[in-house]
């Protein structure tokens, strides 16, 4: 096996324990039978914002799906929103009526994509959040400030941050006793595959205006950092912004062995982006990968 192929094997390893999901599908029956709701409806749903537009479509298959009662967009500008700005040029370009970027939170672009496509607007729009912290945060803040304490909430975000959007709530939580029952659902907004073409990482499997693809590599091995719970995570024994992570031995092998392959590293922090409560950034370019991609 070359190291591509290694590589590819490697990022699916890592790419399937991120997107934690508790469901097989996103589905009334999945709800009541295999994510323990007493009710087969969830009270909310949250699709969290990103850099990726495809992710809408997993929004509107939810309230199509009538899975939840209430649905919330979360999210202002932060270290994805530059790629969201361009993914929303880009489909501006090709005529489709959206606010302009550079502008518009993460949340109202996501919305105005959700009814520009779907003729659907979320409940609830949270627009100040620039991290997966104050996500978590902000939202509580607005749910409490509507009256709305979800017996069920389904959390919805980019598949590489999905398991820290979940941890990162059940660290909030404990400062929130109003939303300590609050049962979790988690279901990551797209799926990912990678495979091997011609010697190049390609994707088998991916959404709409996924992530270039160092920047997913970067990604993927930027959240095993931060998730394992040591001096330098983000757990009790670090910085203690999410609650304690087993992070298993084939996720951490897969993660040595994703860096020997790409001499990829992970994402740095961007102190734009008020770290208080996560550690979003920018993707910092490795030369090591540069002409390993395709496109």
């Amino acid at each position: 096996m070359g190291d591509m192929e290694r590589a590819a094997q490697a990022a699916n390893v890592l790419a399937a324990w991120c997107a934690l999901r508790d469901m097989s599908a996103l589905s009334k029956d999945a709800l009541r039978q295999e994510a323990g709701l007493s009710d087969d409806t969830a009270d909310l749903f949250v699709l969290f914002g990103g850099g990726v537009t495809g992710t809408v479509e997993t929004l509107a298959a939810a309230m199509r799906a009538g899975v939840a009662s209430r649905y919330a967009i979360v999210g202002g500008r932060g270290h994805a929103t530059y790629w969201l700005d361009r993914a929303i040029e880009r489909l501006r370009d090709g005529g489709e009526t959206l606010p302009a970027p550079r502008v518009a939170s993460e949340a109202e672009m996501l919305d105005a994509l959700l009814f520009a496509r779907h003729g659907l607007h979320a409940d609830f729009l949270e627009t100040r959040s620039t991290n997966c912290g104050n996500n978590i945060t902000y939202l509580l803040d607005l749910l409490e400030g509507e009256g709305c304490v979800p017996e069920g909430v389904i959390l919805s975000q980019d598949a590489v941050m999905q398991r820290r959007m979940d941890v990162t709530w059940r660290r909030q939580v404990m400062d929130r006793p109003l939303f300590a029952s609050t049962r979790v659902v988690n279901w990551p907004a797209y799926e990912a595959e990678l495979a091997v073409r011609d010697g190049s990482l390609v994707w088998a499997q991916a959404p709409e205006g996924i992530w270039p693809m160092e920047k997913y590599l970067q990604l993927l091995l930027g959240e095993v950092d931060r998730l394992t719970d040591d001096e330098g995570g983000y757990g009790p024994r670090g910085r203690g912004f999410v609650v304690h992570v087993d992070v298993p031995a084939e996720v951490r092998a897969a993660a040595d062995e994703l860096r020997a392959a790409c001499g990829e590293a992970g994402r740095a922090p961007d102190e734009r982006f008020g770290q208080t409560k996560d550690g979003a950034g920018l993707t910092r370019r490795n030369d090591a990968t540069a002409g390993l991609f395709e496109g």
